[in-house]
């Protein structure tokens, strides 16, 4: 289970990740609240004991990339996302940043996730969808990549065209037990985003599990929901027996 965070001020971030606390071990740190806050918004939640997934999807030249990654190694994180649709040469860069850079600090490299197709891309056929989205993914993996971010929609493809050891990360997770929920677009210390209507492929924890997923990433029905703690505990049960279901 990875939270997203995605809030326009700190503040709130931190005070909705206290309450997560125990719960859940990695929060995602992406590009709203990266750029609000910047490098303290993964200190802070370091110092409460989190693990960082920095999500900013980075995708640019080969050697920004590759110094952009390795910036975000030296910030300890646990994972770091590039956008798979780049070219070989920049996804090798990406590698190349996370591994020199972690041994040159001599700590743990984090995983490098390759995001293949985002969850609010829907108007393609499915065909074409996961076409697309093993066609990133594999280019990942040839680079060295240590996982890929797809919706679970393309997990058993994904599944059974990568190696073992890649991982695989499904976010637009809607548990069958959220309520619906909406947004003020950030303000009184809501997540800043508008409601359901800009995930498309969206599936429950225990399908996403049942499909191959390695790790869930959800954010709204936790974040803005009237019980942010109860409603995290719930889903976890939910994972929990989509687990039993699979191994059943």
């Amino acid at each position: 289970m990875i939270v997203a965070l995605d809030y326009t001020t700190l503040a709130p971030a931190l005070r909705m990740a206290r309450q997560l606390q125990g719960l859940v071990e990695t929060v995602k740190v992406g590009s709203v609240l990266f750029t609000a806050c910047g490098p303290l918004a993964i200190q802070r939640m370091q110092a409460l004991g989190f693990r960082v997934m920095l999500d900013l999807k980075f995708l640019d030249i080969p050697s920004t990339v590759e110094q952009s990654c390795r910036a975000a190694t030296a910030h300890r994180v646990s994972m770091i996302t590039v956008h798979a649709s780049g070219e070989p040469s920049m996804l090798t860069a990406a590698v190349r940043g996370v591994r020199e850079e972690a041994k040159r600090l001599r700590v743990p490299p984090p995983l490098l996730l390759g995001v293949t197709v985002l969850t609010s891309v829907g108007q393609a056929s499915p065909r074409v969808l996961q076409q697309r989205v093993l066609q990133r993914a594999l280019a990942a993996e040839k680079a060295g990549c240590d996982g890929v971010v797809a919706s679970a929609h393309e997990a058993p493809a994904l599944r059974k065209r990568l190696a073992h050891r890649t991982k695989i990360i499904c976010p637009g997770i809607r548990p069958a037990c959220a309520a619906p929920f909406g947004s003020d677009g950030g303000a009184a210390g809501r997540p800043a985003h508008a409601a359901n209507s800009d995930q498309q492929r969206v599936v429950t924890p225990r399908e996403a599990l049942a499909r191959g997923a390695d790790a869930l990433v959800i954010g709204r029905p936790i974040t803005a929901a009237m019980r942010p703690r109860a409603a995290l505990q719930q889903i976890l049960d939910e994972m929990r027996g989509g687990e039993d279901h699979v191994n059943a």
